[in-house]
């Protein structure tokens, strides 16, 4: 694939259905003809969608068909390529009164903190799901049960709110830089709609039955994979090798990157943390945490979270990660993490960590489900990956394969009437 970086710019209008998204540039659609990422940069005062209609978002869902995959083998080969991650990346954020509190932070006696059984479905693969809740705590506000969600690293996740025509949607998304999310491209566009992007896009971090504790942020510039948005991508229905986007969000209106605020995770790449073994049965799996705001748990107005073991697949050529879990529409672009969690006990007596465990790393977006709401109860991930269309082991200094590869386009274009790139202005760090 040529990767060339081309910045595409955007003029927003006003009409009498509101914001209106048009591309000024000429070669716009044929750079996506030739499978070149672009950067699509906004031009302007972009607001953030009001606290109103984030709320009252409807569920996105992927328009590609759904596959039931009843029959669907897991890999029995470790991935060819060598896996990374970017350490040393992710930080907690600087937020004195919503510290990660270590001391008598969780009530153990609280019925809405108890564990359940682990679940599964006619997928037979287990998984357990849970509401991030808590009980009221002076952190949040009195009478609040955010609390939870509103701590790190919670607090790097949220919803993606947007517009597509006169109806507002929204998926799940979660900070990876400093000012940089990851979602996934069907959250941004329909599968081969070329230069037609949905609009508005505004991510509340933390956001929990309409509030907004960090506030919410509007978007300054996304790259989607050129593959997704000219039809081409390796795979069939929704099963795809790469679903999965970045968007760079505007400073506050007190300069502030939200990084310095919430906090930020990093990410893999090549299956960071999945192993395989004869103790697994050779099967390469990894144990993951999945988050989001999926529509039947809570109306999608408050963060789940499911745990279980994901396992290595290949569905029509595309490189996918699946798991048992109940979450629907609205999940979407949720983070799929590995060694999820605030921070490691101190060790002693020679034990450690183990291997792969640098914690909160991303490894996927949730992509699709068999069907909504599903009885087989599974969810899948384009794999954060080298593949066909990112071949490459290295793209400047954000890794392998599509992730490090949408980065690398993201971060070296240029905000509208800016001589610096993104990440020479700091968004990137």
């Amino acid at each position: 694939m040529n990767n060339m970086h081309i910045s595409i710019t955007q003029s927003l209008t006003i009409a009498s259905t509101g914001l209106l998204l048009s591309l000024l540039s000429s070669y716009g659609s044929e750079a996506l003809a030739q499978n070149r990422d672009v950067a699509v940069v906004v031009v302007g005062q972009q607001q953030p969608l009001s606290p109103t209609a984030i709320k009252n978002s409807l569920p996105h869902r992927n328009s590609l068909a759904p596959l039931y995959l009843p029959n669907l083998t897991p890999s029995s080969q470790a991935e060819i390529n060598q896996s990374g991650v970017t350490p040393g990346v992710a930080t907690p954020g600087k937020v004195s009164n919503q510290g990660n509190r270590m001391n008598g932070e969780f009530s153990t006696n609280s019925a809405d903190n108890s564990i359940i059984p682990q679940a599964f479905g006619s997928f037979s693969v287990p998984y357990t799901s849970k509401r991030v809740s808590h009980l009221p705590t002076s952190a949040v506000g009195a009478g609040s049960n955010a609390y939870l969600s509103a701590t790190y690293p919670y607090r790097t996740m949220g919803r993606l709110t947007f517009n597509i025509g006169s109806r507002t949607t929204h998926c799940s998304a979660t900070l990876i830089r400093r000012s940089v999310i990851v979602t996934a491209a069907h959250c941004i566009q329909d599968f081969g709609t070329g230069t037609s992007l949905f609009s508005g896009f505004t991510f509340t971090p933390a956001s929990y039955n309409g509030s907004a504790p960090y506030g919410s942020w509007a978007w300054e510039s996304l790259v989607r994979p050129a593959s997704w948005a000219n039809g081409t991508d390796t795979g069939s229905g929704a099963a795809r090798n790469n679903d999965l986007a970045v968007i760079a969000l505007r400073k506050n209106s007190q300069g502030q990157f939200i990084g310095d605020i919430t906090g930020y995770l990093t990410y893999g790449w090549n299956n960071y943390s999945f192993v395989s073994s004869s103790r697994t049965g050779n099967l390469s799996v990894a144990a993951l945490t999945t988050t989001g705001y999926p529509a039947l748990s809570d109306s999608g107005r408050i963060m789940q979270r499911s745990d279980g073991p994901s396992y290595l697949t290949t569905v029509s050529g595309a490189k996918q990660i699946y798991q048992g879990s109940n979450f629907t529409g609205g999940a979407s672009g949720g983070a799929w993490l590995a060694n999820f969690g605030y921070q490691e006990p101190a060790f002693s007596g020679g034990a450690n960590a183990g291997n792969a465990s640098i914690p909160n790393v991303i490894v996927g977006v949730t992509s699709w489900g068999s069907i909504d709401p599903n009885s087989p109860k599974d969810n899948y991930s384009s794999q954060f990956a080298q593949n066909t269309q990112y071949p490459s082991s290295s793209y400047g200094t954000f890794g392998a394969g599509n992730i490090g590869s949408l980065l690398n386009t993201l971060c070296s274009s240029r905000p509208s009437g800016s001589s610096q790139t993104f990440q020479q202005l700091g968004y990137c760090n």
